[in-house]
């Protein structure tokens, strides 16, 4: 009977020891594998530097991120509100529409790395509707990572503020 009684507690104990494994496991994934995936924008606060806010994309963002295993991203971002086109061409828009597309739409691609001990990951962009960020790279700051939301600072934008950014995962 003792022996049974030993051998319940070591196979508890050894799955207690697995659970605890297990959950560690989530904490211990790195950033990189955490933030692959395809994002949607949920807000975007930009601060000028005279502590103004500004608002190019409306109160309501709409956009993805998306980051895949091999290190490329995408970023499109864009304001809903934009009038639509009244010739119905994109070719075809007046200066008002033009200049209203050119200031509520944001999308640039190229490749990223991590930094894990930092909490930031740097984009290389290759293509970007704004064509002064062509070749640059841009870093961001991870504020906080949950399997649902990722939240970063960028004090690099074309406006030159800075902003935060909440993004959810797409489901």
């Amino acid at each position: 009977m003792r022996a049974i009684a030993r051998l319940a507690l070591i196979a508890l104990a050894a799955l207690a020891v697995a659970g605890g494994l297990a959950g560690g496991a989530s904490a211990a994934t790195s950033l990189k594998r955490q933030i692959v995936g395809t994002w949607e924008f949920v807000s975007l606060d930009i601060v000028a530097k005279d502590g103004s806010h500004i608002n190019p994309y409306g109160s309501h963002p709409t956009g993805v991120t998306i980051f895949e295993r091999n290190g490329h991203f995408a970023v499109v971002l864009t304001n809903p509100d934009r009038p639509k086109y009244a010739s119905n061409d994109r070719l075809m828009g007046t200066a008002e529409e033009y200049k209203a597309t050119a200031e509520g739409v944001l999308a640039y691609a190229g490749t990223y790395t991590v930094d894990e001990a930092a909490r930031t990951y740097t984009m290389h962009i290759e293509a970007s509707s704004f064509p002064n960020w062509i070749g640059g790279t841009q870093t961001r700051t991870i504020v906080s990572l949950t399997r649902g939301e990722l939240k970063f600072t960028n004090t690099t934008p074309s406006t030159g503020a800075s902003a935060t950014v909440t993004l959810k995962r797409a489901k």
